[in-house]
């Protein structure tokens, strides 16, 4: 057998050219960085304590060591942080925002990118926009998730409604250059509609849900859901997609519920006519048994609630708001599962701090929750319901270093969250 074309002189060229190319990235300067936190007490976002007088090793983008402070090193080129006193979390997750519900005006990307870098600055580390125009979400999605813009992570929803919802000026600007209800992401759904080619199309848009919204009947929610469930395709919906109540959804096997409000339709035998008067002030009773029903089965199946108590606030809608308290209460009460979300915009002009901290201290003070809790809440429970608990969301070896350091102990008072010494996002400090 003759070997001899291996030896030819266009062989020898590509060995030599190969050997040079990978000599090359060998040598190239990265960005890697290895840092150390030191002395620091750490709320984990999964544990019931805190640890003092810790270190946090940061190699890369990851958090690759923890330990007793403190800790010898002989890694050259290491920075090191003394932040004697402070306190490391999670990076915090707000999961409910709108970032590009009108990108041709109020969400225009310069606006948006001004939002995110707010949030990244004072904690967040990621968020889940519920229904907005995907194009540009996913543009900000890739700017974000490279560290190209000053972001929190960004996770999006594709929207289903009964097509009466699709006369909403909201849907329009969210879907500029379609016909009202036709795009992949702002979809209006008919029984007699190919679900499957539906739930496809959603997915296709590059969402990483599906928002059920409004005016939907409890069987037609139902095949959404199994359909999208068989696709791998998480469904998050409104607590009632009026007219169908918020059993049919989590019977169906949705895996959040947002506006905790909503669930008063459950204890109540007064239907509203419309999705438009989902808020109308009916008077909840958690008492009610099928009410206690729906708590048991979120329990039991893990979905998660998602209160947004303080948009209700406003000082016009007193029974609403109240409603959102006690089923809140009644919901961790009862054990269900609870994330942070706050469907509010940042205020650019008058920023002072997160809206999303106000949503997170009346959980403690209007609820009864525990500070802990509502930290787990806020980083960890969000992380496993975006399917992303296995690289953010707790303070562990092997998570990413997407952490917020603060002056003094959240866990005395969640108020200390508003003093922000340090943020850090795929392990780089956020300057």
């Amino acid at each position: 057998m003759n070997f001899g074309y291996y030896k030819t002189p266009r062989y020898n060229m590509f060995i030599s050219i190969l050997l040079l190319t990978l000599y090359v990235v060998a040598t190239l300067p990265t960005n890697a960085q290895t840092i150390l936190l030191e002395d620091v007490s750490i709320i984990d976002g999964k544990s019931d304590y805190v640890r003092h007088k810790q270190f946090i090793l940061i190699e890369n983008d990851v958090i690759s060591k923890i330990g007793p402070h403190p800790y010898s090193s002989d890694i050259e080129n290491i920075t090191r942080l003394n932040y004697s006193g402070y306190y490391v979390l999670p990076g915090l997750i707000d999961a409910h925002v709108h970032l590009a519900t009108d990108p041709s005006d109020t969400d225009r990307i310069e606006l948006s990118e001004q939002r995110l870098s707010i949030m990244l600055r004072n904690g967040i580390t990621g968020v889940r926009d519920m229904a907005g125009d995907v194009r540009q979400l996913a543009y900000l999605a890739r700017q974000a998730g490279l560290d190209e813009i000053m972001s929190p992570d960004i996770y999006y929803s594709a929207l289903m409604a009964g097509p009466i919802f699709f006369d909403d000026p909201r849907t329009k600007a969210a879907s500029k250059g379609y016909e009202s209800g036709t795009a992949a992401w702002m979809l209006g759904v008919s029984p007699d509609d190919n679900l499957d080619l539906l739930v496809a199309a959603a997915k296709g848009s590059g969402a990483s849900g599906i928002k059920l919204y409004a005016d939907m009947s409890g069987e037609l929610v139902k095949r959404i859901i199994e359909s999208a469930n068989q696709q791998n395709m998480p469904v998050w919906a409104h607590a009632s997609v009026i007219p169908s109540m918020p059993s049919d959804a989590v019977n169906a096997g949705v895996r959040s519920l947002s506006h905790a409000t909503l669930l008063a339709w459950e204890s109540s035998e007064k239907k509203p006519a419309s999705g438009k008067s989902r808020n109308s002030e009916t008077l909840i009773d958690v008492s009610h048994p099928r009410f206690k029903s729906l708590l048991i089965a979120m329990r039991d199946k893990q979905i998660f609630l998602e209160p947004t108590l303080l948009i209700y606030n406003d000082g016009t809608r007193a029974q609403v708001f109240e409603n959102g308290v006690q089923a809140t209460k009644a919901a961790h009460e009862a054990g269900v599962p609870l994330i942070v979300g706050t469907d509010e915009h940042i205020d650019i002009e008058n920023f002072t701090y997160l809206p999303l901290l106000d949503e997170m201290i009346a959980l403690v003070d209007l609820v009864g929750m525990s500070e802990m809790d509502v930290i787990k809440a806020t980083t960890i429970n969000s992380a496993i319901l975006l399917g992303i608990d296995h690289q953010v969301g707790a303070v562990e070896n092997g998570k990413k270093a997407n952490l917020l350091v603060v002056k003094s102990n959240p866990i005395d008072d969640l108020r200390n969250l508003k003093s922000v010494i340090a943020v850090f996002k795929n392990g780089k400090k956020v300057e």
